[in-house]
């Protein structure tokens, strides 16, 4: 079912600030968030988990990461009137909100942001394709509940990971999706609290108010808590990671772009690197077809095309890259 849900784009420069300038570790670094909006990165080396500055304000509650380690981009909840939607930090920027149904918490990787919308208690879970909410899994479509979901966690394959149950205190269900459904299930049983979940180097970590984070272990069709491993904040309210895009084979039909364009999502300009010729530059539509290029010195604009899902190819001396870029 799709279901078309951005009849606005409203732009919000809130209030962001950087401690410092953000570089990831992406075998080792990830993120928090609290209900403040402040974004908090860590390291976790050897079963330690050390850091905890705040490195940027201004989000919601929930929390997912894309992009590159030198240009982060963060997915949160919209926490400003009307509370609805989601927002995006993109740098150069800032936060940008987006209007359509309410989010309680979301999760992703590069192009794969997956949201739990409509509700507190019965969630449906919905993926975003750039432009619309898509359905992926709800009450209505099989019968399921999802009082028990804490959190959304998305592997480097683009599928979501979510811990289900009964009631909000119980959980006894681990679901795969990807973007067209369920895919996959676990047995899993715990009673701890948690907040947030991620992947970090293709190991799906529980963060819980138990002042430990807990690495989960899948053996064929049940999951398990492993060992707790220290963690020292508990007020945080998601988690994300700082995945590489190359640590596994991904799904994707196009390979990990090798320079990274921005903004993105955009609203038809997109930013070209300096020393990019104009010969080195192909733009194709979601159906791979080439369409025609319009350049503004190094400004790439796709205005007058409609809104979707478009592919940039730059070519260069060490072969090409190829951006998969989403325009509004």
């Amino acid at each position: 079912m799709k279901k078309t849900i951005f009849s606005a784009l409203i732009i919000f420069m809130g209030f962001t600030s950087f401690s410092q300038n953000i570089t990831c570790d992406y075998n080792k670094d990830f993120f928090t968030i609290n209900a403040d909006g402040y974004i908090r990165q860590w390291s976790l080396s050897n079963g330690i988990v050390i850091g905890g500055d705040t490195v940027l304000s201004g989000g919601g509650t929930s929390l997912s990461y894309c992009g590159d380690s030198n240009a982060p981009t963060f997915y949160s909840n919209n926490y400003n009137a009307p509370f609805t939607g989601f927002t995006y930090y993109q740098p150069g920027s800032g936060w940008i909100n987006i209007s359509g149904d309410a989010v309680n918490n979301n999760g992703g990787y590069l192009n794969n942001q997956y949201y739990m919308v409509e509700g507190g208690v019965i969630q449906i879970v919905k993926y975003w394709d750039g432009v619309n909410f898509l359905t992926v899994d709800s009450l209505h479509v099989h019968g399921q509940f999802f009082a028990g979901t804490q959190d959304i966690a998305v592997d480097t394959l683009g599928q979501a990971w979510i811990f289900t149950g009964p009631d909000p205190s119980t959980v006894d269900s681990l679901k795969v999706y990807n973007q067209f459904g369920q895919i996959n299930s676990y047995s899993i049983q715990f009673n701890i609290i948690a907040y947030g979940s991620f992947f970090l180097d293709d190991t799906l970590y529980l963060g819980t108010y138990q002042d430990s984070i807990f690495p989960v272990i899948i053996s064929g069709a049940t999951a398990q808590l492993g060992n707790p491993i220290p963690f020292p904040d508990y007020s945080f309210t998601d988690m994300a990671s700082c995945q590489k895009s190359d640590s596994t084979i991904s799904i994707s039909e196009y390979p990990p772009p090798k320079i990274i364009l921005f903004p993105n999502p955009t609203s038809g300009y997109i930013m070209l690197p300096h020393d990019i010729e104009r010969s080195s530059i192909s733009v194709y539509n979601s159906q791979g077809q080439l369409i025609r290029l319009k350049l503004n010195g190094k400004i790439l604009d796709i205005t007058e095309q409609p809104s979707g899902v478009y592919f940039i190819r730059i070519n260069g001396t060490e072969g090409y890259s190829l951006n998969k870029v989403i325009k509004l």
